[in-house]
């Protein structure tokens, strides 16, 4: 009973024990069926919030998308106005910054701002803009929420000049050149302009003006040397026999061909007609002349105009370099941040020795040449190789090389001035004594080309060998090119300075601006110490030009060398030889015995120490800019404002 009994328990633990592990199975199924659903709803709630959050995300990024484009649409649109507000005369210029609305709605507003800013820091990079669009969208709730989209377009500024090849959407009418004050571009006609009397010019001999004059009054000529009124005459009809020819089956002076060194090679325009002596000087001389009833007047100075100045109306302001008393042994030239080269002085300025510029020389007082191996010129906006370095550099206008109130070339200095010359009071000068250097007297006659390079030098090709091998390159020598003149100008032509040697290929580097296709003659000697050219028109009130003072003998000598060389033409006569003129009696030293070295070394001779040549015409502009936008009118309105080049473009979201 009890075994039974004991068993009956044990059976009954057996079940407990069996039902507590069913239990504790379908308990633990229980739980982990719990966990997975759990899991489950988790991860749906995971992968539904990131549905959501990616919807919402690419939400967001669909409105910024939306908002990007209409910050890029912004952005063109305000390049696009900008770009044709410069071709047209609403353009206000550089400093033409302004703000537009391009789209405006609930959401917020997108806008485009415009700017304009200098492009560059060479001399070739002058004429180019960078134009910058920001085109930026706003939101209308929160201002911090905006998207910005950035263009920036590079333009270069082509001006429009006469004479330039007319391309098809292009007129010849329009210029963009700025149109010069007063009577300006009537004088630049001229050689030599004088706007005032008594004594509007003085010549003596050894001065020399080739091409046309305008005066106002008197001209006065060969009247320092103590000279009788009739050797005078004997003098100056040589000259106009000896220099002066005419075509055949004539024998009027506005047909003649006037040659070197005759003073006066071109026609001669009085606003008050000349006297009845200096129209008998003029019959001697052989020289043509007319009057005009118009009155020109040089236009009134503005020296600030000079100091700060634009290239072109619009464009980016610019300081001319600020000069000192004086000036020696300098080079001056443009850079990028004084692209015509303008050099200032307000006051009077002394140019001693070794002065070379590229640009304009101004000065509110006198400019006094004194010194030696001085060179003035425009800038022709040439590269070191010659190669220009903007388009149709040689139709651009240039300043005048001088401006001042009273200009003095000294008798000692030696001065080449090439380019026009304002000067607002009187210009005195010449009168420089024939003298050369210490140096092996060497001469070299032959043809030659020439082309210019940078400036201030040429390169001249010798087509007959010669050794260049004694030949120095200090400007103790020169080179005579001859040029073709116009009118009643004949050949002539004017000395340029040895700078460099190339024997091994024939070749001469020269200071001076010239140009010979085609062969022209030349000449090489000793070059003169005393000299001063000016190859350009000038203008001033009045102009005294000194005599040498080697012509400034007492009337006794004077009388002497006419009864020498009277008797000399007798001797001539009965020997059977051909007779000899006065002028060209004088230039032979041989005829100096006895007297002093210089007269025995170059006698009494014309080669002038004082020569003007008005031979190329230029384009010049009385004072900067240079270039405004055309203003074409109702007639010619397409093509008003300015035109420019698109020669780069970037974008930056």
């Amino acid at each position: 009973m009890r075994i039974h009994h004991k068993k009956r328990i044990r059976k009954s633990l057996d079940d407990v024990r069996k039902h507590s592990l069913s239990y504790r199975l379908r308990a633990s199924r229980s739980g982990l069926s719990l966990v997975l659903v759990m899991f489950t709803l988790s991860m749906s709630l995971v992968l539904t919030y990131s549905f959501i959050q990616t919807q919402s995300i690419l939400t967001q990024i669909s409105e910024n998308g939306s908002k990007h484009d209409l910050a890029m649409n912004a952005a063109r649109a305000g390049i696009t106005d900008a770009l044709n507000r410069m071709n047209s005369l609403d353009w206000a210029g550089i400093r033409d910054q302004y703000q537009r609305t391009f789209q405006s709605d609930a959401d917020g507003s997108s806008t485009y701002t415009v700017s304009f800013a200098a492009s560059g820091n060479t001399l070739d990079s002058v004429l180019e803009l960078e134009v910058h669009s920001l085109g930026v969208w706003t939101s209308a709730t929160n201002n911090n929420m905006r998207s910005e989209y950035q263009i920036t377009a590079k333009v270069k500024l082509v001006p429009r000049l006469a004479g330039r090849t007319i391309l098809p959407g292009d007129s010849a009418d329009a210029n963009d050149s700025v149109p010069n004050a007063g009577h300006f571009d009537l004088i630049t006609q001229y050689a030599l302009f004088a706007e005032r009397g008594t004594n509007s010019l003085i010549l003596d001999p050894c001065d020399r003006i080739d091409g046309n004059l305008w005066l106002d009054d008197r001209l006065s000529m060969y009247n320092d040397p103590t000279w009788s009124s009739s050797i005078r005459r004997t003098f100056m009809q040589d000259l106009g026999n000896r220099f002066v020819t005419f075509p055949d089956g004539s024998t009027n002076v506005s047909d003649a061909t006037v040659h070197y060194p005759h003073p006066v090679a071109g026609n001669i325009t009085f606003y008050d007609s000349p006297s009845s002596s200096v129209q008998q000087d003029l019959a001697d001389l052989k020289v043509s002349w007319s009057t005009t009833d118009q009155a020109l007047t040089i236009p009134s100075p503005d020296y600030s105009h000079f100091s700060t100045y634009r290239l072109y109306a619009g464009g980016p302001e610019y300081q001319a370099v600020a000069l000192g008393s004086s000036l020696h042994n300098v080079t001056l030239g443009p850079t990028p941040d004084n692209p015509l080269g303008i050099f200032y002085r307000s006051g009077s300025l002394y140019v001693y020795d070794n002065v070379i510029v590229q640009g304009t020389l101004v000065s509110t007082s006198r400019i006094t040449f004194s010194g030696k191996g001085i060179y003035i010129t425009a800038f022709n906006w040439k590269g070191m190789d010659g190669t220009p370095i903007i388009a149709d550099s040689d139709l651009w206008p240039r300043l005048p090389t001088l401006v001042a109130d009273k200009i003095d070339f000294e008798r000692e200095t030696q001065t080449t001035i090439e380019g026009a010359i304002v000067c607002h009071d009187d210009l005195d000068g010449g009168g420089g004594s024939v003298a050369y250097p210490d140096a092996s007297d060497i001469q070299f006659t032959g043809t030659a080309t020439v082309s210019s390079i940078e400036q201030p030098h040429s390169i001249v090709s010798l087509r007959e060998n010669q050794f260049l091998g004694n030949l120095t390159a200090d400007g103790n020598y020169a080179i005579w090119l001859s040029t073709s003149g116009s009118g009643n100008t004949g050949t002539t032509g004017t000395w340029y300075p040895i700078v460099g040697v190339d024997n091994q290929n024939q070749q001469l580097t020269i200071r001076g601006e010239i140009n010979h296709v085609t062969p022209t003659g030349y000449r090489i000697r000793l070059h003169k110490q005393e000299l001063s050219q000016i190859r350009g028109p000038v203008c001033a009130e009045r102009f005294n030009f000194r005599r040498l003072n080697e012509w400034v003998l007492s009337s006794s000598l004077w009388n002497n060398r006419a009864y020498f060389w009277d008797l000399e033409n007798q001797i001539r006569v009965i020997l059977g030889y051909s007779l000899i003129g006065f002028s060209e009696w004088l230039e032979i030293p041989l005829n100096y015995p006895g007297w002093d070295s210089y007269y025995q070394q170059h006698g009494l001779n014309l080669e002038p120490t004082l020569h003007i040549q008005h031979l190329v015409d230029h384009e010049y502009r009385w004072e900067p800019p240079l270039f405004q936008p055309y203003d074409g009118g109702e007639a010619n309105a397409d093509y008003s404002g300015y035109r420019w080049s698109l020669i780069d473009w970037s974008e930056s979201p």
